[in-house]
């Protein structure tokens, strides 16, 4: 069987951006892991591939904190969009890390040495203070899941303003008036749009109504957010006829907490969340969400991050992918 840099990788705990620096004989590693790495790679029985010239993208997941940005469905199928993208047109992907909590300098060298010829950086969990060090970067670099509007990159991200609204505004079509808003303790640019497009939306409601005060603030885990709207219910905390959630995980993790408080769904309680993850198929009933289609997204930002490399992308794109409604059956309609 053969062996890649992403099967070293995974074995030793480093990236793959780091063991394919080994591999290929560049700076940017120290000399004990750069020997670890080409100890291991005897062991497993790596060969060299004679094309391993093959030109490469770099997908670069920015973690602040890592309460947003982990291993789940939403994040599992933009990576893969994005690597089936970047074969498509020839690339291969190395995928690593770049830690907010650590050194910076040293992660930038690092980064400068790997083999990439264009960089997509997932800014999902970035604010704008956090941007300066990649302006150092000398490859096309394209800004993934996040805008920062005093930069001067390319931009992907999902219109969450729009989706939100439009959440809202489909609740209030099926009869809705007091429609709450179960809210990430733990902020992102794209939870602070999704709170806006909420609050935009409540504004449309045509009868005086108290959505405002239904606000739950949970956190961005599934046990955490769990916990959270549990405990909210235990202290009293009254229900609005619909919730609109951040996201699907939020969505799915408090509706298992209103089932366990005895809530029924929708009877008691509607809910509609934000990605279309495949769990929300799962809930019963399954949920109704505003899927993010994150294979546009990861399209969208290859092909212009290409487009970049090639030379053929004159001036500056701000692209948005809208959110597509996803009717289930977690909104109950409410006649009059």
């Amino acid at each position: 069987m053969a062996v890649y840099a992403k099967d070293i990788a995974a074995k030793l705990g480093l990236s793959p951006a780091a063991v394919s620096l080994a591999l290929r004989g560049k700076p940017g590693i120290g000399q004990e892991t750069r020997d670890r790495i080409l100890r291991t790679a005897a062991e497993m029985g790596y060969q060299k591939k004679e094309n391993a010239s093959r030109p490469s993208l770099c997908l670069v997941l920015y973690k602040r904190h890592g309460a947003v940005v982990r291993d789940t469905d939403f994040f599992a199928a933009l990576t893969e969009s994005i690597t089936r993208q970047a074969r498509l047109l020839g690339y291969e992907l190395l995928i690593t890390y770049f830690y907010g909590n650590q050194d910076s300098a040293e992660q930038l060298r690092s980064l400068k040495a790997s083999p990439c010829d264009g960089i997509l950086l997932l800014a999902t969990e970035m604010v704008a203070a956090d941007f300066p060090p990649f302006r150092s970067l000398t490859v096309p670099l394209v800004v993934l899941d996040s805008y920062f509007p005093d930069e001067k990159y390319d931009s992907v991200l999902i219109n969450n303003v729009y989706g939100a609204k439009r959440a809202v505004q489909y609740l209030i079509a099926q009869g809705h008036s007091e429609i709450g808003y179960l809210s990430s303790k733990v902020m992102i640019r794209n939870f602070h749009e999704r709170q806006d497009g909420w609050l935009r939306g409540i504004q449309t409601i045509p009868v005086a109504n108290g959505s405002r005060h239904h606000v739950v603030k949970v956190s961005p885990t599934a046990d955490g957010a769990f916990r959270d709207m549990a405990a909210y219910l235990q202290l009293g905390g009254k229900l609005p006829t619909a919730f609109f959630a951040d996201n699907d995980l939020i969505a799915i993790s408090c509706a298992r907490a209103l089932r366990a408080a005895g809530y029924r769904i929708p009877e008691d309680v509607s809910l509609i969340g934000v990605d279309g993850i495949a769990a929300g198929e799962l809930l019963d009933p399954p949920l109704t969400t505003m899927r993010v289609p994150t294979d546009q997204l990861g399209i969208a930002a290859v092909n212009r991050l290409v487009e970049r490399i090639r030379g053929l992308a004159p001036g500056l794109v701000k692209i948005q992918v809208a959110m597509e409604l996803l009717e289930r059956g977690s909104v109950l309609p409410i006649r009059t």
